[in-house]
């Protein structure tokens, strides 16, 4: 029988789910992968929430606007307007139970929301493209309580380029602006998340970044040759800044074997294996990216996380490093990257 684990899930897109479904409490929503109450059933340490900002209609096909919405994807409003409702989804959420939940702005209210028995949700972004490169917005939002910002989504934007299967887009690095940014968000306690970010970005962050960076739900390049996986180099120079990186349970991050629609805990268990060959235990964390992935999924919601530590545990993975995988590394990387609240 596996030991339990409490975990810290350093990537989710529920905020946006909800706001799709026009829901005002993120508590009970039985479409979903993810919820409060699941969260409270999993005792569940830690889950970071994003707010992502999907494509504007001008920047996609009519072709990829009609896809996204016979996928059920609503066209959403003006990016200051969706910040502004996915933050007070989250708050008027959590406000509602908060018996159960609390924000976390650094390692010590996660903390102090277990010692009380309680899950903490800290605030993210997916996708910079809101900053417009303002360094007076990139503050205003550390004030609003984001602690983690993933520079780029699939589009270039005012911090630099994103991954890409075209080799000019993917080598190119940060903008003046993003190389900047980075020492700011150091600064100012925002964790620098380099998932959808090109090669040549995360190469300016390894070199220019002074605090551990993340990719918060990213697997291993050498195992499914996705765009949005590290490589083996990248995986080292992550370790080496004391970073981590969330395993994404997305399949084709998993097994890009064409035609692959299935999230396998197998497949999990060896991009583990592979993160710690290469960059060592405490390099490796989970980012599952729920509610922004589709397919068969053998992990689909909170509860269903013990399957894959015992699995884990089956593969030869001691607890100790299990403990590592599930929370440690990421509270390690809080503890020295994101600051306490604004006063």
């Amino acid at each position: 029988m596996s030991l339990h684990y409490q975990y810290a899930d350093m990537h989710c897109d529920t905020l946006l789910h909800g706001l799709g479904k026009g829901v005002n409490d993120i508590y009970d929503m039985p479409d979903a992968m993810l919820d409060i109450k699941r969260m409270a059933e999993a005792n569940v340490l830690c889950q970071f929430f994003a707010v992502f900002f999907p494509p504007r209609p001008e920047m996609l096909t009519p072709q990829e606007r009609e896809k996204r919405l016979q996928a059920g994807r609503p066209e959403m409003p003006p990016d200051e307007e969706l910040f502004s409702n996915a933050v007070s989804l989250m708050k008027d959420s959590f406000a509602a139970h908060k018996d159960v939940i609390r924000q976390a702005y650094c390692f010590d209210d996660v903390m102090k929301n277990k010692e009380q028995g309680l899950i903490s949700g800290v605030l993210t972004v997916e996708d910079g493209r809101m900053v417009n490169g303002s360094f007076d917005r990139l503050e205003q939002l550390a004030k609003t309580g984001v602690r983690a910002i993933a520079l780029t989504w699939n589009f270039e934007n005012c911090f630099g380029a994103p991954n890409s299967r075209d080799p000019k887009i993917m080598s190119k690095g940060l903008s003046t602006f993003g190389k900047e940014a980075i020492e700011a968000m150091n600064e100012l306690g925002i964790l620098v998340d380099v998932s959808h970010l090109s090669d040549g970005g995360f190469y300016d962050v390894a070199k220019i970044s002074k605090k551990p960076f993340v990719a918060t739900h990213s697997d291993c390049r050498a195992l499914a040759a996705h765009p949005r996986n590290l490589t083996d180099d990248m995986i080292r120079l992550l370790a080496q800044k004391g970073g981590v990186s969330g395993i994404n349970f997305a399949p084709a991050f998993l097994d890009d074997t064409q035609g692959n629609n299935t999230s396998r805990i197998s497949d999990m268990v060896r991009h583990v294996k592979h993160f710690i060959e290469i960059g060592g235990e405490d390099c490796v964390g989970i980012g599952t990216d729920f509610d922004g992935i589709g397919g068969n999924l053998e992990v689909g919601e909170p509860g269903q996380l013990t399957l894959l530590f015992e699995a884990l545990e089956k593969a030869g993975i001691t607890p100790r490093q299990i403990d590592k995988i599930a929370s440690g590394n990421v509270l390690r990387v809080m503890k020295e990257t994101m600051r306490p609240r604004f006063e």
